[in-house]
């Protein structure tokens, strides 16, 4: 398993369109669930500085994770167009094998039902 790590600054004020992007039920966590590999997310703001966020995606392999961008690439893109209107900076804080993860359960994880 591959965890995937970033940290966003977010614009003052656009916080909440920012989680409504990448939360639980967001497009972005949707468009993943897509893929067989994918996991669930992680999703955090920090306590202290509220703009700043890390997002980490847990992935049971690489390659399916890179077909997964390789294929949905337009749809990254678009996605990742509408979070620069919402982000001052996103930086990738690497790629780690995940060796020891939470059941996936509860509000953290991102893998909820989709509405049928």
């Amino acid at each position: 398993m591959i965890a995937i790590m970033w940290q966003f600054d977010v614009k003052n004020g656009r916080e909440t369109e920012f989680e409504e992007l990448y939360g639980a039920d967001g497009e972005w966590t949707a468009m993943n669930r897509h893929a067989r590999s994918y996991l669930g997310t992680s999703f955090l703001r920090d306590q202290n500085r509220t703009s700043r966020y890390i997002v980490i995606e847990y992935w049971s392999e690489m390659l399916v994770y890179e077909q997964h961008r390789a294929f949905r690439s337009e749809a990254i893109a678009s996605l990742e167009e509408r979070s620069r209107a919402l982000v001052h900076s996103v930086e990738p804080l690497g790629i780690f094998s995940a060796l020891n993860v939470p059941d996936r359960f509860g509000p953290t994880w991102s893998q909820r039902s989709v509405p049928g």
